[in-house]
C-alpha cells in the first residue's frame, strides 16, 4: 500500500516532509544512518556493523517499496533526511498481518515532535493497510523517552526480557510492545 507524502509542523515551527523512501535514496539513507547510529545508546548496533553497499541498500529499500505490508518513511527538512521509520511486514503467510518497526533520528531533532509526527503517520498507514492488524516493537527498558512516545501513541507492553541487549559490556533489558491497528 502506498503512502501519500504529507507535511507536518513541528513544535519548533519547522516544517517536515514525510514521504515513502525511494530506491534512489540509498546513499542518502546510508549517510543519514551513519549520522546517528553509533551516537545513540538505544540502537542495537556496534561500531562498524552498519556498512551496506549502495547495491545492498537499494535491494533493502526496493523490498520496502514492493511489499504491500511494509513501509519505510523518511522525514526531510530543507531536503535533508532527519528521521526514518521502517515498518517491516512479515512475509510468512501466517504472520502477514503483523509488522515490526524501528525508528531513527538525529539527536538535534529529538524532543521537537518529529517522533510523534513520523510515528503517527506510520500508524495511520498501518490502520489503512488491509493486511495489517498488529504493529510491534522492541525497546531498551531504560529508553524512557521512547517508551513514553510509544505509550502516548497507544502501544502497550506485553513482555520484558532481562539482559537482552549486551552493548559495550553492559546489559539492558528489552521491553516488547504492540498496538492493534484493526
Amino acid at each position: 500500500m502506498k503512502f501519500k507524502p504529507q507535511k507536518a509542523v513541528l513544535k519548533n515551527g519547522r516544517e517536515v516532509l514525510l514521504r515513502h523512501v525511494e530506491v534512489s535514496d540509498a546513499q542518502r539513507v546510508i549517510d543519514f544512518v551513519h549520522g546517528f547510529v553509533y551516537d545513540s545508546e538505544y540502537v542495537p548496533l556496534s561500531e562498524g556493523e552498519f556498512n551496506p553497499t549502495i547495491a545492498e541498500e537499494e535491494q533493502i529499500l526496493s523490498n520496502y517499496v514492493e511489499r504491500t505490508n511494509s513501509l519505510f518513511l523518511v522525514a526531510e527538512i530543507d531536503g535533508k533526511l532527519v528521521a526514518n521509520i521502517n515498518v517491516d511486514g512479515n512475509q510468512r503467510k501466517i504472520l502477514r498481518h503483523t509488522a515490526v518497526f524501528g525508528m531513527g533520528m538525529h539527536k538535534e531533532w529529538q524532543s521537537c515532535g518529529l517522533g510523534t509526527a513520523i510515528l503517527s503517520a506510520a500508524i495511520d498507514w498501518g490502520r489503512k493497510n488491509p493486511e495489517l492488524e498488529i504493529l510491534f516493537l522492541q525497546v531498551y527498558a531504560d529508553n524512557e523517552a521512547g517508551i513514553a512516545l510509544y505509550q502516548k501513541m497507544g502501544f502497550v507492553e506485553h513482555g520484558r526480557i532481562p539482559n537482552f541487549f549486551k552493548q559495550n559490556g553492559r546489559y539492558h533489558d528489552e521491553i516488547s510492545m504492540h498496538l492493534s491497528v484493526k
